[in-house]
């Protein structure tokens, strides 16, 4: 009976006092209190959430980024801001001890550094001597290499062309941005105005301590440059790259594998094989080979290099496997070791005149059972019939190339059609007819339509199609398809496909603005970079 007294007695005086409160209401002066309704900066952050605000940067090449921040706060009740003070906390390592310092200021500038990774993490606070409250706000400013994971783009007319990046384009959350001549950018000059290709290499480089193994040659008939694609820094001149051959070699065009090793081809046919640190050297022949011309090259991630020959209508390989990576970074042309020679294929591989009446019209990233590793060709005779080949060179039989060969019976093209094969694809061929992309099934026949690009197609080429992933910030690169646009009054588009596991559209970005494009690569990194 207590207990319950002491309840009713507990209740009795909650409901006294709540009576109480409802009595004296509207008997109080109520005082309004300043509130900071609003804070932003500027300059806009990249990235804002609730608690901080987020900047990235180009990394400089030539001259320190300064960059002031100041914020911009909106009152409910103070005209001015004679009640705010503004606080900058920044921190620094002395002694292997990390001090904090206050700049008492509305506004920080911070340094960025050329050619440097640089990161702030200032702390932001903001205190209304009105109510004694305040305010902070998180900062992170970061500079990050450029151009990685992104796709460059040769534009231009002869004698004004330029070296274009679509930066930007690899996360769904990354901010595009396109640079369209990225070497004045960097360097405030004009360069590679007579260039014709471009050649990438992941990991041809050796010094890991600056983060530099990447590298990309720009390809002019009469040089070729070689440097870093991340600084646009040109490592070494073309004098020095090329073997002492006379006369000086008029360069065409480029193949290579996209990690470490590549072809240049000449203009009379010949090759010329790299595979570390840019130097190249004259591919060797025997008397079979001697006198070969080459019209189509295709080196596959296993080493193996298909090569045509259409004077002659015979078929080479190369071996880059027996070649060893050159490291030297010296100013003397290293002596070429290597007894690799420009081989024929072994007899039965095809038919005797299997290829009398024949002309390539692709060679390419294999993407079958056996060609993943190899190479993928698409021939086609005098009366339009087309016929697929896929290329391995692990063969148990006779000879260590095995090949399958597939009638592509309805495969529709056309005198202007563009090709593209991924090792995402098995047995898929994705190619152009006027302004459209199809995709056509090599086990069944089928063609089915998955785009229409609006003018001429005049290149279809993966992000990646002969590796998977590397983890190293590439997402899904050997799912998405660069279609590029050159249009009758002068003008390039670089259309960039998304594509499913099954092969069809997800998304599509479309980058204007370059004149007419002569040549894209990917710049998918060879090493980590944070």
């Amino acid at each position: 009976m207590r207990t319950m007294r002491n309840r009713i007695y507990i209740l009795g005086v909650v409901a006294f006092m709540l009576g109480g409160c409802y009595e004296d209401k509207g008997n109080y002066d109520y005082k309004k209190v300043n509130d900071l309704e609003s804070i932003t900066f500027l300059p806009e952050p990249t990235e804002r959430t609730e608690t901080s605000c987020n900047y990235r940067y180009r990394q400089p090449s030539l001259d320190t980024l300064r960059v002031t921040y100041t914020p911009v706060v909106t009152q409910s009740d103070v005209t001015g801001e004679d009640n705010l003070e503004f606080q900058w906390i920044t921190s620094k390592t002395v002694n292997k001890k990390t001090v904090l310092d206050t700049l008492r200021s509305k506004e920080l500038t911070l340094k960025f550094a050329p050619k440097k990774k640089t990161s702030y993490a200032p702390l932001f606070k903001v205190i209304d001597h009105s109510t004694g409250v305040e305010y902070y706000t998180k900062f992170n400013m970061n500079t990050v290499v450029p151009f990685v994971n992104s796709w460059f783009v040769l534009h231009g007319a002869q004698g004004d062309r330029k070296l274009g990046v679509v930066e930007g384009i690899n996360a769904e959350t990354d901010e595009l941005s396109v640079v369209y001549d990225a070497y004045q950018d960097i360097w405030g000059i004009r360069r590679f105005q007579d260039a014709t290709k471009l050649l990438y290499l992941s990991s041809d480089g050796s010094d890991y301590a600056n983060l530099i193994v990447e590298h990309m040659f720009a390809i002019q008939p009469d040089s070729c440059a070689y440097m870093h694609p991340f600084d646009l820094v040109v490592n070494k001149r073309f004098e020095l790259m090329m073997p002492n051959v006379s006369p000086r070699p008029r360069l065409a065009y480029a193949s290579g594998d996209g990690y470490s090793a590549g072809f240049l081809v000449d203009a009379n046919g010949h090759l010329y094989w790299t595979k570390g640190m840019g130097w190249m050297f004259t591919v060797k022949t025997d008397d079979n080979t001697k006198n070969y011309q080459v019209k189509n090259v295709f080196l596959s991630r296993s080493g193996y290099a298909t090569i045509w020959d259409r004077e002659h209508r015979q078929f080479m390989y190369y071996n880059m496997n027996g070649n060893r990576m050159i490291w030297s970074n010296s100013e003397i042309h290293p002596e070429d070791e290597s007894s690799v020679v420009l081989t024929l294929f072994d007899k039965g591989i095809f038919a005797e005149d299997e290829w009398k009446n024949q002309e390539i019209v692709y060679m390419g990233q294999g993407n079958s059972d056996i060609s993943e590793e190899g190479t993928i060709i698409i021939g086609v005779d005098g009366q339009q019939n087309y016929t697929v080949y896929q290329l391995g060179f692990n063969g148990q039989g006779t000879s260590f190339i095995e090949v399958s060969k597939t009638p592509a019976v309805n495969m529709n093209l056309d005198a202007t059609s563009q090709f593209a094969t991924s090792i995402a694809f098995k047995d898929q061929i994705f190619y152009t007819r006027n302004s459209a992309v199809y995709l056509y099934n090599v086990a069944s026949g089928e063609e089915i339509y998955l785009y229409d690009a609006g003018g001429p197609i005049t290149k279809l080429q993966f992000r990646i199609a002969a590796w998977y992933d590397t983890e190293y910030g590439t997402i899904d690169a050997n799912r998405r398809l660069a279609v590029v646009v050159n249009n009758p009054d002068g003008t390039g588009e670089l259309h960039e496909l998304f594509l499913t596991s099954g092969g069809d559209v997800d998304k599509t970005f479309i980058h204007t603005g370059f004149g007419e494009i002569q040549d894209i690569v990917f710049t998918n990194p060879g090493i980590v970079r944070r």
